[in-house]
Protein backbone atom coordinates (compact mmCIF):
# COMPACT_ATOMS: atom_id res chain seq x y z
CA UNK A 1 0.00 0.00 0.00
CA UNK A 2 0.97 3.39 -0.90
CA UNK A 3 -0.04 7.07 1.10
CA UNK A 4 -0.87 10.21 -0.92
CA UNK A 5 -1.64 13.60 0.66
CA UNK A 6 -4.08 15.71 -1.12
CA UNK A 7 -5.42 19.16 -0.20
CA UNK A 8 -8.18 21.24 -2.04
CA UNK A 9 -10.96 22.89 -0.46
CA UNK A 10 -12.79 21.48 2.76
CA UNK A 11 -11.35 18.36 3.33
CA UNK A 12 -14.97 15.90 3.68
CA UNK A 13 -15.39 16.49 -0.46
CA UNK A 14 -11.88 15.47 -1.58
CA UNK A 15 -12.34 12.74 1.39
CA UNK A 16 -15.90 11.47 0.02
CA UNK A 17 -14.53 11.47 -4.11
CA UNK A 18 -11.40 9.39 -3.22
CA UNK A 19 -13.24 6.56 -0.51
CA UNK A 20 -15.13 5.81 -3.46
CA UNK A 21 -12.75 5.13 -5.88
CA UNK A 22 -11.50 1.53 -6.87
CA UNK A 23 -8.09 0.97 -5.88
CA UNK A 24 -7.94 3.16 -2.47
CA UNK A 25 -8.46 1.27 1.05
CA UNK A 26 -8.73 3.98 2.87
CA UNK A 27 -9.35 7.98 3.40
CA UNK A 28 -8.40 9.88 6.82
CA UNK A 29 -9.30 13.87 7.17
CA UNK A 30 -7.01 15.74 8.13
CA UNK A 31 -4.54 18.65 8.77
CA UNK A 32 -1.39 18.70 6.33
CA UNK A 33 2.06 20.30 7.57
CA UNK A 34 1.29 21.96 10.65
CA UNK A 35 3.47 24.31 12.36
CA UNK A 36 2.19 23.47 15.58
CA UNK A 37 1.89 20.13 17.18
CA UNK A 38 -2.06 18.29 17.22
CA UNK A 39 -3.74 21.51 16.00
CA UNK A 40 -7.71 21.88 16.43
CA UNK A 41 -9.62 22.62 13.39
CA UNK A 42 -10.00 26.35 15.14
CA UNK A 43 -6.18 26.46 14.66
CA UNK A 44 -5.90 25.50 11.38
CA UNK A 45 -8.75 28.11 10.36
CA UNK A 46 -7.38 30.72 12.27
CA UNK A 47 -3.93 30.45 10.06
CA UNK A 48 -2.45 29.73 13.68
CA UNK A 49 -1.56 26.59 12.81
CA UNK A 50 -0.12 27.15 8.94
CA UNK A 51 -1.49 24.36 8.12
CA UNK A 52 -3.61 22.67 5.24
CA UNK A 53 -7.07 20.69 5.54
CA UNK A 54 -5.97 17.48 3.59
CA UNK A 55 -6.87 13.52 2.89
CA UNK A 56 -4.49 10.95 3.76
CA UNK A 57 -5.30 8.91 0.78
CA UNK A 58 -4.03 4.98 1.05
CA UNK A 59 -3.67 2.35 -2.25
CA UNK A 60 -3.35 0.14 -3.89
CA UNK A 61 -0.49 0.20 -6.61
CA UNK A 62 -1.77 -2.89 -7.86
CA UNK A 63 -4.94 -1.25 -8.35
CA UNK A 64 -4.68 2.29 -9.56
CA UNK A 65 -1.05 4.74 -10.07
CA UNK A 66 -0.55 8.06 -8.56
CA UNK A 67 -1.34 9.10 -11.81
CA UNK A 68 -4.77 7.94 -11.95
CA UNK A 69 -5.65 9.26 -8.54
CA UNK A 70 -4.14 12.86 -9.49
CA UNK A 71 -6.37 13.23 -12.76
CA UNK A 72 -9.41 12.73 -10.85
CA UNK A 73 -7.75 15.29 -8.09
CA UNK A 74 -7.21 18.04 -10.55
CA UNK A 75 -10.71 17.38 -12.07
CA UNK A 76 -12.22 18.17 -8.50
CA UNK A 77 -10.16 21.05 -7.83
CA UNK A 78 -9.43 24.49 -8.93
CA UNK A 79 -5.55 24.80 -8.82
CA UNK A 80 -5.34 28.16 -10.34
CA UNK A 81 -6.44 29.93 -7.42
CA UNK A 82 -4.37 30.56 -3.80
CA UNK A 83 -7.15 29.41 -1.08
CA UNK A 84 -9.98 29.50 -3.04
CA UNK A 85 -12.36 26.77 -4.05
CA UNK A 86 -15.74 27.58 -4.40
CA UNK A 87 -17.32 29.87 -1.44
CA UNK A 88 -14.49 28.12 0.63
CA UNK A 89 -12.11 30.66 1.26
CA UNK A 90 -8.72 30.75 3.52
CA UNK A 91 -4.88 29.83 3.44
CA UNK A 92 -6.62 26.52 4.84
CA UNK A 93 -8.00 25.46 1.87
CA UNK A 94 -5.04 25.74 -0.66
CA UNK A 95 -4.94 23.07 -3.29
CA UNK A 96 -1.64 20.51 -1.99
CA UNK A 97 -0.33 17.21 -3.52
CA UNK A 98 1.91 15.93 -0.45
CA UNK A 99 4.33 12.62 -0.71
CA UNK A 100 6.49 11.23 1.59
CA UNK A 101 8.55 8.40 -1.06
CA UNK A 102 10.74 10.31 -3.24
CA UNK A 103 10.10 7.83 -5.77
CA UNK A 104 6.35 9.40 -6.32
CA UNK A 105 8.05 12.82 -7.22
CA UNK A 106 9.00 12.54 -11.25
CA UNK A 107 5.18 11.63 -11.38
CA UNK A 108 3.89 14.25 -9.78
CA UNK A 109 6.40 16.40 -10.79
CA UNK A 110 5.24 15.34 -14.85
CA UNK A 111 1.31 15.43 -14.26
CA UNK A 112 2.09 19.20 -12.62
CA UNK A 113 4.08 20.06 -16.01
CA UNK A 114 1.21 18.68 -17.87
CA UNK A 115 -1.10 20.62 -15.90
CA UNK A 116 0.33 23.97 -16.21
CA UNK A 117 0.53 23.36 -20.18
CA UNK A 118 -2.46 22.87 -21.10
CA UNK A 119 -3.27 25.83 -23.30
CA UNK A 120 -6.61 27.59 -23.36
CA UNK A 121 -8.82 27.23 -20.89
CA UNK A 122 -12.41 25.51 -20.31
CA UNK A 123 -15.19 28.04 -19.45
CA UNK A 124 -16.41 27.41 -15.63
CA UNK A 125 -19.82 26.74 -15.06
CA UNK A 126 -22.10 25.46 -12.81
CA UNK A 127 -21.99 22.32 -15.28
CA UNK A 128 -18.64 21.92 -14.62
CA UNK A 129 -17.15 19.43 -11.90
CA UNK A 130 -15.29 22.77 -10.16
CA UNK A 131 -16.98 25.98 -9.72
CA UNK A 132 -14.20 28.38 -9.31
CA UNK A 133 -13.86 30.95 -12.08
CA UNK A 134 -10.83 32.96 -12.90
CA UNK A 135 -10.57 35.79 -15.07
CA UNK A 136 -7.47 36.09 -17.28
CA UNK A 137 -6.08 37.94 -20.57
CA UNK A 138 -6.89 35.76 -24.16
CA UNK A 139 -8.21 33.11 -22.25
CA UNK A 140 -5.26 31.08 -21.06
CA UNK A 141 -4.33 29.40 -18.58
CA UNK A 142 -2.47 31.34 -15.37
CA UNK A 143 0.21 29.31 -13.79
CA UNK A 144 -1.00 26.44 -10.91
CA UNK A 145 -1.11 27.53 -7.81
CA UNK A 146 -0.72 23.76 -5.75
CA UNK A 147 1.78 23.17 -3.82
CA UNK A 148 3.91 19.76 -4.64
CA UNK A 149 5.76 19.50 -1.19
CA UNK A 150 7.29 16.56 1.17
CA UNK A 151 4.91 15.85 3.68
CA UNK A 152 6.42 17.26 6.91
CA UNK A 153 3.41 16.20 9.33
CA UNK A 154 -0.18 14.59 9.42
CA UNK A 155 -2.91 14.97 12.48
CA UNK A 156 -6.16 13.53 12.07
CA UNK A 157 -9.14 15.63 12.46
CA UNK A 158 -11.64 14.20 15.29
CA UNK A 159 -13.70 11.22 14.16
CA UNK A 160 -16.81 13.06 13.58
CA UNK A 161 -14.82 15.24 11.11
CA UNK A 162 -14.19 11.70 9.31
CA UNK A 163 -16.74 11.05 6.56
CA UNK A 164 -18.26 14.06 6.86
CA UNK A 165 -20.21 14.57 3.99
CA UNK A 166 -21.46 11.27 3.63
CA UNK A 167 -23.53 11.70 7.69
CA UNK A 168 -24.38 15.63 6.58
CA UNK A 169 -24.71 15.18 2.72
CA UNK A 170 -26.85 18.96 2.75
CA UNK A 171 -23.54 20.48 3.60
CA UNK A 172 -21.62 22.58 0.98
CA UNK A 173 -18.59 21.52 -1.22
CA UNK A 174 -17.67 23.08 -4.15
CA UNK A 175 -17.06 19.24 -5.54
CA UNK A 176 -20.40 18.55 -8.10
CA UNK A 177 -20.57 14.69 -6.17
CA UNK A 178 -23.61 14.50 -8.13
CA UNK A 179 -21.79 14.64 -11.85
CA UNK A 180 -19.00 12.80 -10.88
CA UNK A 181 -21.50 9.68 -9.98
CA UNK A 182 -23.44 10.14 -13.23
CA UNK A 183 -20.17 10.21 -14.97
CA UNK A 184 -19.18 6.28 -13.87
CA UNK A 185 -15.89 8.28 -11.56
CA UNK A 186 -17.68 7.18 -8.24
CA UNK A 187 -20.12 4.86 -7.01
CA UNK A 188 -23.58 5.82 -5.72
CA UNK A 189 -23.30 5.77 -1.69
CA UNK A 190 -26.15 8.02 -0.67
Amino acid sequence: MKDLYLAGGPYYGIQEVFSRIKGVTATVAGYANSQIENPKKEDVHSGKAGAVECVKVTYNPKKIDIGSLLSVFFTIINPYTDGIQGKCVGKHYRTGVYYTSAEDIPQITYYMAYINCRGQSRPMSEACLIFNEYENEKNFRPPIRTEAKRLENFYEAPEEEQYYLRKNPETYTPINISLLEESGTLEKVF
